[in-house]
C-alpha cells in the first residue's frame, strides 16, 4: 500500500514538469538532497541498518526479559523480517519511479529544431569570388587595400611619439585613431569593439577611448540612403515609409532611422512604429579582402617555427569569424536571426527582441518593430534591486543561448541591449543588431557543454581532457597532453575559490598558454562561448559586482547535459 502510494506521488510530478526541470538544476548545483518523506526511500540500503531509527524504535520498546522469551523472540524477528522485506519493496518502486522522473526530464528539455538540418554555410567561396578568380586579381586588390591602410596608418606612427610631449597631441592621436579604424571598415571596427571589452589584455585608457565605438561610429549621407531605399524598396518608397532624415544611431554594418507606416503592412497597420536599418554602401568588397589578408596573416605567424601559434586556432577563428561576419552584410539573415531569437524567448515575458517586416526587407534594407528603452549602463545608478534583476537577466539571457538554444548573439556590447519596462512596471531586457551570431551545431555543442560542465565542477583533469579529445587536430605528444591535462587542474586548484564563468578572461589567457606551450589546439567555438560569457560578465559585474555566475550558470549545466543525454547528469535523490 504506502509503495503504491510513494509511486504514484513521484510520477504525479509530470503535471509540473517543466518546475520540476528547474528545481531538479537547482538541486543538483546547490548538491543538496531533497527532503522528500517519499524520496528517502531512494537513499542507499546500508542507511537502514541497525543504526536506523526505526530498528532502534524496536528494539528499546522490546524488554531484556522479552526478548528472553523464545516465542516473543521468534515473534519479533519475523515482525523484522516483513518489515525489511517491506522497506526492500518500497526501495525498488521508489527507484523506478525516480528513473521515470528522469526520463520525463530529458523529454522536456528537448534539443533546438535547427540541429534537425542542421548544415554550416562554409562563406569562402563567396569571398574568392569577390576579390576575383585569379591570383592576379586577389593580388591587385590585397594591394590595393594595404595601400589604403597604410595611408590610414602613417600619420599615427608619427602622433603617437609626439603624443607623449604634449597632453593636446596626445589627445589628436587618440581622436585620429578612432577616425582612422572607422574608415578602416567594419573587419577593424568589429576587431577593435571586441578589444575593448578585454580589459584583462588592455590599458584602461584604451578600453574607454575606444568604447565610443561600441556606440556610435560615423555613418554615410542621406543621399547615400536614399540611393539605395530607391533600388530596393522602389523608387515610390517616400509612399510607404516616412524617415526621420537624421539617423538615431550608426553601427559598422549600417545606419538605423525612425519611421512610420504610411501603409498597412502584412502584419502591422499603417502609423505603426518602425526602425530602418540601412547599410553602408561598399562594404562587402572591403570585408572580404581584409578576411582575405587576414587569413594570409594568420598562416603566416602559425607557420613561424617554434611559436606554436597554429595551437591557438588562428585560421580557424578567422574562418569562423568570417562565417559569422559576411552574413552580417545580408539583412534578410539577420531578419531570420531576428525570427529564431523571438521563437526561442516566445516563453519568456522580460527578454523580447524586435520583430522584422518581412515585405519590406532586403540584403541591404530591414525594415523592424520599432523598440524602446534605455542603455543597459545608464542602470548603473539605479537601485540595488533593479541593478540585480538587470544583471540576472542579462546573465540567464546568455546562459540560455549558450546551452539551451546554441544560438548566440555574438555583438552583445552594453549599446545593443536595452533596458524598458512593460506595463506593470516590471523590467526587462531589449536585444538588439542580432546580425552577428554563433551557432555550434550538435557536435561541437555536446563537447563544449562537457568542458564547460566540467570546469564549472572545477573538475580540471576532465576539462583538459575532453579539450584535447575534441580538438580537430592535436599533434601532441602523450607526455605534453598529461602535461597540459595537469596544468589545466593546476588552475582549477590555483583559482578554487573563483568559478571558471566567473574569471573567464584569466581561465581563457592560462588555457591559451598552456595550448601554446604543449601544442594542443583548442577548438574555436569554446574560445567564442567562453569570451560571449565574459562580456556578459563584465556587464552584469558593473551593475551588480555581488552577482554569482555559479549558481545560475550550474544548473544550466545540468539542462544542457540532460539534453544530449549525458552520463555525467546524476539526479540526487
Amino acid at each position: 500500500m504506502m509503495s503504491a502510494t510513494i509511486t504514484q506521488r513521484l510520477s504525479s510530478s509530470s503535471q509540473s514538469a517543466v518546475a520540476l526541470v528547474n528545481k531538479t538544476a537547482a538541486t543538483v548545483g546547490k548538491q543538496l538532497v531533497p527532503p522528500s518523506s517519499a524520496l528517502y526511500f531512494a537513499y542507499p540500503l546500508a542507511r537502514r541498518t541497525v543504526g536506523h531509527p526505526l530498528y532502534q524504535h524496536y528494539y528499546s520498546t522490546t524488554t531484556a526479559a522479552t526478548l528472553r522469551n523464545t516465542e516473543t523472540l521468534k515473534r519479533f524477528q519475523n515482525n523484522y523480517s516483513r518489515l525489511y522485506a517491506r522497506r526492500i519493496l518500497e526501495l525498488a518502486a521508489a527507484s523506478a519511479a525516480s528513473q521515470r522522473m528522469v526520463s520525463q526530464l530529458e523529454s522536456i528539455i528537448e534539443k533546438p529544431n535547427a540541429w534537425k538540418d542542421f548544415e554550416k554555410r562554409d562563406w569562402t567561396d563567396d569571398l574568392m569570388e569577390t576579390i576575383g578568380s585569379t591570383r592576379v586579381e586577389r593580388f591587385a586588390r590585397s594591394v590595393h587595400r594595404m595601400v589604403s591602410l597604410s595611408l590610414l596608418a602613417s600619420p599615427f606612427v608619427v602622433l603617437a611619439p609626439l603624443s607623449y610631449v604634449s597632453p593636446k597631441v596626445n589627445h589628436a592621436a587618440w581622436e585620429y585613431a578612432i577616425w582612422a579604424i572607422e574608415q578602416s571598415g567594419p573587419t577593424f571596427i568589429k576587431l577593435v569593439q571586441w578589444a575593448t571589452t578585454r580589459q584583462d589584455l588592455f590599458s584602461p585608457e584604451f578600453c574607454s577611448r575606444f568604447g565610443k565605438l561600441r556606440d556610435e561610429t560615423r555613418g554615410h549621407a542621406w543621399k547615400d540612403t536614399v540611393k539605395l531605399l530607391e533600388h530596393d524598396i522602389g523608387p515610390h518608397w517616400e509612399s510607404i515609409l516616412k524617415l526621420d532624415t537624421t539617423p538615431i544611431g550608426s553601427g559598422c554594418i549600417a545606419q538605423v532611422y525612425r519611421a512610420i507606416l504610411l501603409q498597412d503592412a502584412k502584419h502591422y497597420p499603417k502609423g505603426t512604429e518602425v526602425a530602418v536599418k540601412v547599410q553602408h554602401p561598399g562594404i562587402w568588397t572591403k570585408v572580404c579582402v581584409d578576411f582575405y589578408l587576414l587569413g594570409k596573416v594568420a598562416s603566416f605567424l602559425e607557420g613561424i617555427p617554434y611559436l606554436n601559434m597554429e595551437y591557438l586556432s588562428m585560421r580557424d577563428s578567422v574562418h569562423q569569424f568570417l562565417n559569422v561576419m559576411l552574413p552580417q552584410l545580408d539583412l534578410q539573415l539577420e531578419a531570420k536571426h531576428l525570427r529564431r531569437f523571438n521563437q526561442d524567448f516566445s516563453n519568456d515575458d522580460y527578454v523580447s527582441f524586435p520583430y522584422p517586416l518581412e515585405e519590406l526587407t532586403t540584403t541591404s534594407v530591414l525594415t523592424e518593430t520599432f523598440v524602446h528603452g534605455q542603455p543597459i549602463m545608464n542602470y548603473t545608478k539605479a537601485s540595488k534591486e533593479d541593478r540585480k534583476r538587470i544583471a540576472t537577466l542579462g546573465l540567464e539571457t546568455v546562459l540560455k543561448m549558450i546551452f539551451l538554444n546554441d544560438f548566440v548573439h555574438g555583438d552583445l556590447h552594453p549599446g545593443n541591449i536595452l533596458v524598458g519596462k512593460d506595463s506593470k512596471g516590471k523590467i526587462g531586457l531589449r536585444i538588439l543588431d542580432c546580425g552577428l551570431v554563433i551557432e555550434m551545431g550538435p557536435d561541437q555543442h555536446v563537447n563544449l557543454t562537457r568542458v564547460l560542465g566540467a570546469f564549472t565542477r572545477r573538475d580540471g583533469r576532465l576539462a583538459g581532457q575532453l579539450m584535447v579529445d575534441g580538438a580537430s587536430k592535436c599533434q601532441a605528444s602523450p607526455l605534453d597532453v598529461e602535461m597540459f591535462v595537469n596544468g589545466i587542474q593546476q588552475i582549477c586548484i590555483d583559482d578554487q575559490d573563483n568559478n571558471f564563468l566567473e574569471k573567464v578572461g584569466d581561465y581563457i589567457a592560462d588555457i591559451c598558454f598552456l595550448a601554446c606551450k604543449h601544442k594542443v589546439k583548442l577548438e574555436a567555438s569554446f574560445i567564442n562561448a567562453a569570451l560571449s560569457v565574459e562580456i556578459i560578465e563584465g556587464i552584469a559585474s558593473a551593475l551588480y559586482p555581488d552577482m554569482s555566475v555559479q549558481s545560475m550558470a550550474l544548473p544550466m549545466v545540468v539542462k544542457a547535459e540532460m539534453m544530449h543525454r549525458l552520463p555525467s547528469f546524476k539526479l540526487n535523490l
